[in-house]
């Protein structure tokens, strides 16, 4: 088990990347006109299919206004489509488009080549030791965060 130390200095750690990574967003032009989150969300979509709204926000773990004011300038500029569900009139569908495919390999890319610059010094193994221990990470904080009540 880690100390209470070391995992209050991986916060401060991620919260760096995390500053880091929006200031390269807008200082490399990749800051486009789009809510934060929307390239989560066309990820999903893109990645797993048309989905329900309370779907969505259940797999991206944000409540369902988030998205649901994510979603609005994506369908305005024809990145995600809305359909009704045939199974529940009351309820819709959403799915990536063509142009909402095209944005998000293209954001994608940029941001894959911005990070690529960035770690050429690395080692291919260092790369793929973060990246599991990334996911780790992902995976248990997601657990953790079940036994936590608001």
């Amino acid at each position: 088990m880690i100390t209470s130390a070391t995992a209050a200095e991986l916060v401060d750690a991620l919260r760096a990347v995390i500053r880091s990574g929006k200031a390269v967003q807008q200082h490399a032009y990749l800051h486009e006109q789009l809510p934060p989150g929307a390239v989560a969300l066309l990820s999903l979509l893109h990645r797993e299919g048309e989905q329900r709204l309370g779907r969505i926000a259940e797999r991206l773990d944000v409540d369902p206004s988030v998205i649901s004011r994510q979603v609005a300038p994506l369908e305005r500029t024809g990145l995600v489509r809305r359909r009704p569900d045939p199974d529940d009139g009351r309820a819709g569908l959403l799915a990536v488009t063509g142009d909402g495919a095209r944005y998000l390999c293209a954001h994608q890319e940029r941001w894959a080549e911005l990070v690529a610059t960035a770690l050429a010094d690395w080692a291919e193994d260092d790369a793929e030791a973060l990246i599991g221990g990334l996911r780790r990470l992902t995976t248990d904080i997601r657990a953790v965060r079940t036994l936590v009540t608001p």
